[in-house]
């Protein structure tokens, strides 16, 4: 166990679990590493369900690149069991779904990583992630910019490290969903305290996993 704590005030509580091996990104290319956890997480509120999520982390960015890939799956509900034999199941099926998820993951990364992008395709992967209306206020148009720019900046951040591939780029968007997006936190929580929420509640995982889709429809090789 690496880490545990609560969340929503008491109301969830939360284990994070390194998995032993990590996960290497286009072995023979950039080589990039990706460890891989998983939170369980358990609601106290009455609302929710006891439940695994897959959770890779690259060091280097300190992004969390959970996200949907193909015959895998990146949460699902953990069994109440009684008994020591059906707690092994229990605990042989939630490592077979790990497994599952972070070798899809491993092959999806890798094409991604061998697939070269212009800052225009970049561009447009942006703006169907964020689509800006024609009639949009000056301040969402300003708002819209801001956002571009930031993404840009961190692409360009990352394609000195790795190329300028969809790699790069899926890299960028996470790390600005992760680091940079706005947060509106309770006032219970710090902006810090709200991220870290946000990400193991997969606040953001419908717009990465769209992004993960978008930019594996670019690959070339």
């Amino acid at each position: 166990m690496e880490s545990a704590g609560l969340l929503r005030g008491g109301k969830r509580v939360f284990i994070s679990i390194r998995l032993p091996e990590t996960v290497t990104v286009d072995a023979d290319g950039i080589n990039d590493i990706v460890v891989p956890y998983i939170a369980v997480m358990n609601d106290h509120s009455g609302n929710g369900q006891f439940q695994c999520v897959v959770t890779p982390w690259r060091p280097v960015c300190a992004n969390t690149e959970r996200f949907a890939v193909r015959d895998a799956v990146t949460r699902w509900a953990v069994r109440h069991t009684a008994g020591a034999t059906s707690q092994i199941k229990e605990a042989r099926r939630t490592l077979g779904l790990s497994s599952r998820y972070f070798e899809r993951f491993a092959d999806e990364e890798t094409a991604l990583a061998r697939t070269d992008i212009a800052i225009a395709d970049f561009h447009q992967v942006i703006a169907d992630l964020w689509p800006l209306d024609e009639d949009a206020s000056s301040r969402k148009r300003t708002n819209h910019a801001a956002r571009l720019d930031a993404i840009t900046d961190m692409f360009r951040t990352e394609g000195e490290r790795v190329g300028r591939t969809a790699y790069a780029a899926e890299r960028a968007i996470t790390g600005y969903l992760d680091h940079l997006t706005p947060r509106r936190p309770p006032k219970s929580m710090t902006e810090e305290i709200a991220r870290a929420t946000a990400v193991l509640e997969g606040a953001d995982d419908e717009i990465k996993s769209k992004a993960h889709r978008r930019l594996l429809q670019l690959r070339t090789r």
